[in-house]
């Protein structure tokens, strides 16, 4: 008689892009928190079971302090690991956000839990982006600030896909699904502030988690 499937243990580590944190704004004054790990849970059923450990606000360096108790002592199957935003924001380099990163996977990695690496979403200049152009189309047009703060998040998430290739853990391109693709900024139907994602954007990040990790794993414990 074969044993019962072990249900699957996830945590989602990060901060307020993993808490799922909307921006209230003046076209949508009352907005929920929706992350994307509920999603997960919804389609898990009793198949798994998701945690939710995202702080507004933190840097990556801030998440180093907790990740201890939030990932390593519950010991789950899977860190979904998602942080960079924060540190961009307060002009932290690529780099040293790249050796918190890879403490995290190699830590997770050293305890037989699977990392899952999340790429750091695109930004875009919400007020401008909300105009019109001659042509009559909205978001074309990016700041020379936009731009330099795009470029960081390329970087950034260039090295952390190289480095997941290098160790052989999945990364989850969410900044290139949830762009647009001619000037890279944050696509508006995925946010309502220009930086925070709105429900479409974490659904979007729940579907790509599922679709190029999850799907798998429960295929090889059938």
């Amino acid at each position: 008689m074969s044993e019962p499937l072990q249900a699957l243990k996830i945590v989602c580590f990060g901060d307020s892009l993993t808490l799922g944190y909307q921006s209230p704004t003046p076209r949508s004054p009352f907005v929920d928190n929706r992350p994307y790990g509920e999603y997960l849970q919804e389609w898990l059923g009793t198949r798994g079971h998701v945690v939710i450990h995202g702080v507004c606000g933190e840097t990556t360096q801030d998440m180093r302090l907790r990740f201890q108790k939030d990932v390593l002592c519950p010991g789950p199957h899977v860190a979904i690991i998602l942080g960079g935003t924060n540190d961009l924001g307060w002009g932290i380099t690529p780099d040293a956000i790249m050796d918190n990163l890879t403490f995290f996977y190699d830590q997770a990695q050293a305890q037989g839990i699977l990392p899952v690496a999340v790429t750091v979403p695109s930004l875009r200049d919400d007020a401008g982006q909300d105009d019109e152009s001659e042509t009559g189309q909205p978001g074309q047009g990016v700041t020379a600030a936009v731009e330099r703060a795009i470029a960081l998040r390329v970087l950034l998430n260039q090295s952390i896909k190289e480095l997941g290739h290098e160790q052989q853990f999945p990364v989850v391109d969410w900044f290139t699904d949830t762009c647009e693709s001619q000037a890279q900024s944050l696509a508006p139907e995925f946010s309502n502030d220009g930086l925070h994602l709105n429900t479409a954007g974490y659904l979007k990040l729940a579907e790509l988690v599922w679709n190029q990790v999850l799907a798998d794993l429960l295929n090889t414990q059938k």
